[in-house]
């Protein structure tokens, strides 16, 4: 794609002082012949929208989309047949910054990055096939724009005095604008098309409320916690500046908290857009940029009555595959602050938080990827961010703690807790959809990760870098890293196997492999059939993971640990990962949902006690109120409370072996799957008799239940309590 064609952009030099502009381009052209189908291919670096004769090519957000510039490009491609016409056209799109170019000082340094430079341009229109327009010297560009600053990790700055709304209209006067130019020092990254689902405008939520703090501030409550912007109507005389401040929590004084956010930006403005109104009735949203945020601290209001204001859900498009609900009250409200959370960090990598960073942390993402992949129809998502990933991995298979990198990340915040997503995506892509292709795409990097690890273990064979339980409470984990990378290593190799079964050779070195390293953790980690650190995480993970000749002694172990730290979380990320699997397997399901809806701290439960509608980051009310990293146990609810679940032996749902949980402390449940097969629906509630379970089987799906296959269509099945 893009075979003679170049990128195009202003001949502006890029102002290192933190001045940045959003070129508009612009080009006519003519088609001379009727028109049967149109498709345009656009790539713009850091973000770009497109119109055709005055027309928007399409609502999707925050094109394109990011990576590591120097590896890959992502293209979108659209349908743009009824945007045309016999005649005269007009091309228009205009560019900001977005990862392209930040040139805002952070703790994680993209200023420094190797390709940051001006917005630039490169597409191709093809009507019936033959090319009629593509990016050249003949293209129109100017920096005399609205968008007066942008830039994603700090806010958008926009002068409505300066928009003139027929700019990418034919009848619009361009005279005065400059040529573009050619680029030849554009990242040298293969085009790639993006096939996942766009970034869109998902929801919007009015103002709960709205209060006064000082004479010409009001404080905006959307009462929900996301991501996204304002959208703001307002008629306010010209020249007004509207200074938009957003926030997740509001300080009891009236100004907002923002986490330490300024730490991390110390040079920068953080979560803050202003715009100047020109006099006239005018509707803006920002277009570069997006916000972590439940309140909007607006500033420059001289008349409320003139300006109205709406929050804006603002994520990647990805559907839900499941849902659950049941009797606990807040069990359920849990799992809708988790779709929210996991929603908020779907913007083509997933990322941390919304707010601080928009980074794609992979230790978080390795926490959640099961979950996000029960959940969620992430298989086109991750399959776009797997890309990028392995861009990430340098030559001697070394992984950064972030992706995509400038080259921030290798020597912290790495680690096999982090780099495990290589292998976790598309194992779980595997699992739940049957889909082994990206598990067959990635055994060379399996491959040359593994050899990496292993070059860089100490004298006992162990891995001792990388990050701990990560994020326990109080952030103060006990158990050593060697510990937990053991476990992870032996994880890995077991993925490589089936990945070489299924798509190489027999996989037999890395079933030795995985054997000996089995038998190393248990000879090294286990005494008298229980673990030797008493850390909820390490028993759970040996469980988790069938390290033991018997489960009997871990799962004594693992229940006295969750009753002596009086059910609640002594665990991280590392941690919550497997935990409550454990317990099922353990047979201690009504712990798992103690622990989870215990009221106070540390719990997920303390943070619905406080106000949260979102997951936190920590388990103290302290940094982002909306992160992902926790959010497993909605996978566990679908797994265990319905039982419906997907294995390696049955992926894709191929077959399911229905083993719902009956926890004492739980009435009734009840959610389903969407399946590539079909739906698979469960409820269940107690009465005095029993459980009373309703299953909806599709046609094409075996379910099986206690070792009985259970008809297509409705089963109502009585199970009396004793069994």
């Amino acid at each position: 794609m893009f075979e003679g064609s170049c990128f195009i952009k202003s001949s502006a030099v890029n102002d290192a002082s933190g001045k940045t502009f959003a070129p508009m381009f612009r080009r006519m052209f003519s088609i001379d012949q009727p028109i049967s189908s149109a498709k345009l291919v656009i790539c713009g670096l850091g973000y770009v929208y497109a119109y055709l004769n005055g027309k928007k090519v399409s609502d999707d957000l925050f094109i394109s989309p990011v990576s590591d510039y120097r590896k890959t490009l992502w293209y979108n491609e659209y349908d743009v047949t009824s945007l045309l016409r016999t005649g005269k056209n007009i091309f228009a799109a205009v560019c900001g910054n977005g990862w392209y170019n930040e040139v805002i000082q952070s703790s994680w340094d993209f200023n420094k990055s190797s390709w940051n430079d001006t917005p630039k341009l490169i597409m191709q229109l093809y009507v019936d096939g033959i090319m009629v327009l593509d990016t050249d010297e003949q293209f129109k560009v100017t920096i005399d724009t609205p968008y007066l600053f942008n830039q994603l990790r700090s806010g958008e700055h926009f002068d409505a005095r300066k928009y003139d709304k027929n700019w990418n209209t034919l009848s619009y006067d361009d005279s005065l604008w400059d040529n573009a130019k050619y680029d030849n020092n554009a990242p040298g990254g293969v085009f790639r098309k993006c096939e996942c689902e766009p970034i869109r405008e998902c929801r919007e939520y009015p103002a709960l409320s709205v209060y006064r703090v000082k004479n010409d501030t009001f404080v905006y409550d959307f009462g929900q916690n996301m991501s996204g912007y304002v959208r703001i109507e307002t008629s306010l005389p010209s020249g007004s500046e509207l200074s938009i401040r957003y926030a997740e929590l509001m300080n009891p004084d009236g100004t907002r908290n923002i986490n330490n956010m300024d730490h991390y930006y110390k040079a920068s403005e953080v979560e803050t857009d202003r715009l100047i109104c020109n006099g006239t009735r005018f509707v803006w949203s920002p277009k570069f940029t997006y916000h972590g945020f439940q309140y909007a601290v607006i500033s420059g209001i001289t008349d409320i009555e003139k300006i109205k204001v709406t929050g804006v859900f603002v994520h990647q498009d990805v559907k839900e595959r499941a849902d659950f609900a049941c009797s606990d009250a807040v069990l359920t409200k849990l799992y809708k602050c988790g779709k929210i959370s996991s929603w908020s960090n779907m913007f083509y990598q997933m990322t941390d938080c919304p707010t601080r960073e928009k980074l794609g942390w992979l230790n978080d993402a390795r926490a959640s990827t099961k979950q996000l992949l029960t959940s969620f129809e992430t298989e086109r998502f991750f399959s776009k961010w797997i890309v990028d990933i392995r861009d990430a991995m340098q030559e001697d298979g070394k992984m950064p703690g972030i992706a995509p990198t400038w080259g921030w990340g290798y020597e912290w915040g790495n680690g096999p807790v982090s780099d495990g997503v290589l292998f976790e995506i598309p194992y779980q892509i595997y699992v739940q959809t049957g889909n082994g292709s990206v598990l067959k795409e990635s055994i060379p990097y399996f491959e040359k990760h593994l050899k990496y690890l292993d070059n860089h273990k100490d004298g006992n064979g162990l891995i001792s870098f990388g990050l701990h339980d990560w994020a326990a409470p109080g952030e103060n984990s006990q158990l050593p890293v060697e510990f937990i990378n053991a476990i992870l290593e032996y994880l890995f190799l077991h993925i490589a196997e089936l990945a070489a079964k299924l798509y190489g050779d027999n996989g037999g070195e890395y079933r030795l492999r995985s054997k000996q390293q089995k038998a190393l953790i248990m000879d090294r980690y286990i005494e008298d059939g229980r673990c030797i650190y008493q850390e909820q995480t390490a028993v759970a993970m040996l469980i988790y993971y069938d390290l033991f000749d018997k489960l009997e002694p871990l799962a004594v172990q693992l229940k006295k640990l969750v009753e002596d730290n009086d059910f609640h979380h002594n665990c991280g990320m590392v941690g919550l990962r497997h935990l409550y699997y454990a317990l099922t397997k353990a047979d201690l399901s009504d712990y798992a949902v103690k622990i989870i809806t215990n009221p106070s701290y540390p719990s997920q439960a303390f943070w619905i006690g406080n106000g949260a509608n979102t997951l936190w980051e920590l388990w103290e009310p302290r940094m982002s109120r909306n992160h992902h990293m926790y959010s497993d146990f909605m996978g566990w609810v679908i797994d265990a409370l319905l039982g419906i679940r997907a294995d390696e032996a049955h992926p894709g749902y191929s077959e399911v072996i229905l083993a719902p949980c009956f926890p004492q402390s739980i009435s009734y449940a009840g959610g389903y799957v969407n399946t590539v097969s079909g739906k698979i629906e469960v409820n269940w509630e107690r009465d005095k008799r029993g459980i009373l379970l309703s299953v909806s089987v599709p046609e094409n799906i075996s379910v099986y239940f206690r070792g009985e296959k259970l008809l297509s269509g409705c089963n109502r099945i009585e199970i009396p309590e004793d069994l």
